[in-house]
């Protein structure tokens, strides 16, 4: 092996047994510091001592307060063996905060990134009459984490479809920065959020879109891939996971002229009325781009395998912060 390649070789080593020792120390070695002058009492010749094996022979040992003897590599008195557990506890407690901030830093870098398991609730299959008028819900299920920003984009076929009005009421957010109709084109986009703690819950409903059939046959609504649904985990990452399609069935039948009036009626009051709730704030603008998706489709984030060494590097520090955290709460 070549000079310059075992350098780098015993570099290589060196680092990675120094990462091995600082995290047993941050999970065990305030135990074994504990355990360090019971041992010495039970077998003390079988007991190393840190300065007598780090300093060389004839040097004072800092916990022994003696010349180093490699005859003698243990700790001479209970007291040196109670300074060698002191050193071992100051030891493992700043590898604990080692551990912490490599948890911070991997946290900064997207690691471990966090679970895309946000979904759109699909409706049931519906039909309708010519001319009526009847809700789209834009629920979320299958939070894993709190969120604090929801952007839906919807698109749908302006020959068979309108869209009336998009209604806030009842909303788990209580702050909206966008929404936009364009029954032209077919689109419609709602975006707004919540602050700090954001929301968290099995079920929720960010707002309800009221559609209007034109033209008999199959309509459809799709939430496009610029919707996004933002974690509130400090990286504002989006956990949406993927895109639904719903499809109406449009009747030819015309509504009859009662009907029409008793939910023009109704849609009136309870929607044109009340679109939004008693405790929302609306700040609608007419940026094109939000939260900041202006692509077809976001780009796709980098695959947990990718990183899999450092996603096992972070799994292993939670695991320790966990221990030390329900440890220290007891």
């Amino acid at each position: 092996m070549r000079h310059p390649f075992r350098l780098l070789y015993l570099l290589t080593i060196s680092i990675m047994g120094s990462w091995i020792l600082l995290h047993i120390l941050a999970f065990l070695g305030v135990f074994l510091g504990l355990a360090y002058p019971i041992w010495w009492l039970i077998m003390p010749r079988y007991t190393l001592c840190i300065g007598c094996n780090a300093w060389n022979p004839g040097a004072n040992c800092p916990f022994c307060h003696s010349p180093v003897t490699k005859s003698t590599p243990h700790p001479k008195t209970f007291i040196s063996a109670v300074r060698n557990s002191l050193a071992i506890i100051t030891i493992s407690i700043v590898s604990l905060g080692l551990v912490y901030l490599e948890t911070k830093v991997l946290y900064l870098l997207g690691i471990p990134a966090t679970p895309k398991t946000a979904e759109f609730v699909i409706p049931p299959k519906g039909q309708y009459l010519l001319g009526e008028v009847f809700p789209l819900k834009i629920e979320l299920v299958g939070l894993t984490t709190p969120i604090n920003a929801v952007q839906v984009d919807l698109g749908f076929d302006p020959r068979r479809l309108a869209v009336q009005e998009i209604s806030t009421a009842e909303s788990f957010a209580n702050i909206f920065i966008q929404k936009e109709i364009n029954n032209e084109v077919g689109y419609a986009r709602l975006t707004g959020g919540l602050p700090n703690p954001g929301f968290f819950s099995d079920r929720g409903l960010f707002g309800t879109v009221y559609l209007k059939a034109l033209e008999p046959g199959i309509a459809t609504v799709e939430y496009l891939p610029t919707s996004i649904v933002l974690a509130n985990d400090g990286r504002g990452t989006n956990v949406l996971k993927d895109f639904g399609t719903i499809n109406y069935l449009i009747l030819p039948e015309k509504i009859s002229t009662e009907n029409d009036f008793d939910q023009s009626a109704i849609f009136n009051v309870s929607v044109l009325g009340e679109s939004t709730g008693p405790d929302q704030l609306v700040f609608f603008s007419d940026a094109d781009s939000v939260l900041g998706t202006s692509s077809a489709r976001p780009p796709s984030p980098q695959s947990v395998t990718e990183n899999w060494f450092l996603n096992l590097i972070a799994k292993i520090n939670d695991q320790i912060l966990r221990f030390w955290e329900k440890l220290l709460s007891t």
